[in-house]
């Protein structure tokens, strides 16, 4: 699978947008993607910290024709100007399966161009306010819900919304941090370039608490990196930071996070890590709040309208309250699993995983991944099987007309296994997914592939029926998601026009 992604850093930008593509990078190239980033050549573009990484990199111009250059993040480009460099970069280069963008300043009629270089485009998006041409689009804010979009998608986009799509780094599976009597460690950032000068802001509502240890990371491209290098000089429990590799072992080791709403929200919750919140731009707004709501930090507001003695009486207020922080990590804990980042590059993956049928080669797979615990607690018989009677079941299940036996194979190996009993002109179907595909998504994308490849192989078929466990939560979310209404722990696909019905 080839993957492009569009996205750019700058001050004014900010550098989220490539810190979370880079994450979803990652996992895409582990899982055996050839992924590149296309980025204009802004003050901050990262591009080469990307190169650095191993990832192929296209340089865009840093300006265009009409281009406002005062204009907010949220202002759209010249959409033109942009496709149109992005051909010249990409010229004699392969084809690419994806395009994922991530830009506020780049909409629909963009994405409808960018077709012309992949067949499938995914956005990246925070703000539900425009109308969207994409095939996959994720906000993993808890402010993107199905209303939110309502209207604005076309009908065969899938979604992938809330913070269980939340791209994370690995490091942040680390487990919660240690909820302690009163603070003593502080941490404060407002991301890579902080143009609002927030940090600054912090330093100044700190100082009236001599007793805490602060780590301050700024960038030293921070327009008060000046005057907060001479504030921390005074100051022995205080280290101000230019860049760190190590963040995840600064959050590890602070009792309170101070910082902006952006894609840090993420990480910190992933970690129980109690955090008061400012907004620094439009678009972190909708979703500082809705967390606010569900008791996972404290929000002051956007940062225009924080004052510095609210910022210091909040830090008051949590250092010696033992009990909201604890709260506010519990709270924070039930938002994240940190298996975003896989959840999104298997919806990816997916769209291009093939279904093939069984061969007497795939005897060993099949029979491990039926005997597996995992498989073996939600089927219908869950009984282990032997060698023999599993190869007795294949040979019979490989010749029997009635019978169509399908794996599941990704760029990275097989990934399960679906079985279609034909019964008329319906078909009972089952499905397993092998043990170290659970819990990722696979089963709607085998699912998908196999009905198509189901009604080819059977013209006649009019519906697919399943039978599902009571206790199978996973199996029973999988069939209503692919489309399929319940009964009583029977659910039913029925297929639309067609003329058997």
């Amino acid at each position: 699978m080839r993957v492009l992604i569009r996205a750019d850093a700058s001050p004014s930008i900010g550098s989220g947008h490539i810190a979370r593509c880079l994450t979803l990078a990652r996992v895409l190239r582990g899982q055996g993607a050839h992924v590149a980033f296309a980025c204009r050549l802004l003050i901050g573009h990262r591009l080469h910290a990307l190169e650095a990484e191993g990832f192929e990199t296209f340089s865009l111009p840093d300006f265009y024709p009409g281009e406002d250059p005062q204009q907010s993040i949220e202002s759209l480009l010249p959409w033109q100007a942009d496709i149109e460099a992005l051909e010249q970069a990409l010229a004699d280069r392969p084809g690419f399966d994806w395009i994922i963008v991530d830009h506020y300043g780049l909409d629909h009629h963009w994405q409808t161009a960018a077709r012309r270089l992949a067949p499938r485009i995914m956005a990246v998006d925070d703000l539900a306010t425009r109308t969207y041409s994409v095939d996959l689009l994720l906000n993993q804010n808890l402010s993107g819900t199905q209303a939110a979009y309502e209207g604005l998608l076309p009908e065969h986009c899938r979604t992938l919304l809330g913070p269980r799509y939340a791209l994370l780094r690995d490091e942040f599976r680390c487990g919660a941090i240690e909820i302690k009597p009163k603070v003593r460690r502080v941490l404060v950032n407002f991301g890579g370039f902080d143009a609002a000068m927030q940090t600054h802001h912090a330093m100044l509502a700190l100082a009236d608490y001599p007793e805490l240890e602060v780590d301050f990371v700024a960038g030293a491209d921070n327009p008060a990196w000046a005057r907060m290098q001479r504030m921390a000089a005074s100051r022995p429990h205080w280290r101000l930071h230019s860049f760190v590799s190590h963040f995840h072992r600064l959050m590890l080791e602070a009792d309170l996070f101070i910082g902006a709403g952006g894609g840090t929200s993420w990480e910190r919750a992933a970690m129980g890590l109690p955090t008061i919140c400012i907004a620094v731009s439009n678009n972190q707004q909708a979703n500082s709040e809705v967390m606010a709501t569900f008791g996972a930090h404290v929000y002051l507001g956007p940062k225009e309208d924080v004052t510095m003695e609210q910022l210091r009486q909040a830090i008051g207020f949590l250092v010696g309250n033992q009990g909201l922080r604890q709260s506010l990590a519990q709270r924070s804990l039930q938002l994240v699993d940190g298996l975003g980042a896989s959840r999104v590059a298997v919806a990816m993956a997916g769209a291009l995983l093939q279904v093939r049928p069984a061969t007497q080669a795939d005897t060993h797979l099949l029979f491990e991944g039926r005997n597996a615990d995992a498989v073996r607690r939600v089927s219908l018989d869950r009984s282990p099987v032997d060698w023999d009677r599993h190869c007795q079941w294949l040979q019979g299940s490989l010749v029997n007309p009635q019978r169509l036996l399908l794996v599941g194979d990704a760029s990275d190996g097989p990934v399960g296994v679906l079985r279609y009993d034909l019964q008329g002109s319906e078909a009972l179907v089952s499905i397993y997914l092998f043990e170290n595909r659970l819990g990722l998504g696979w089963g709607r994308a085998l699912l998908a592939h196999g009905e198509a490849f189901a009604t080819v192989h059977w013209p006649q078929l009019s519906r697919f029926t399943a039978q599902v466990l009571p206790a199978n939560q996973a199996s029973l979310d999988l069939f209503r998601q692919a489309g399929f209404s319940q009964g009583t722990c029977v659910f039913t696909r029925v297929l639309k026009d067609h003329p058997h019905e």
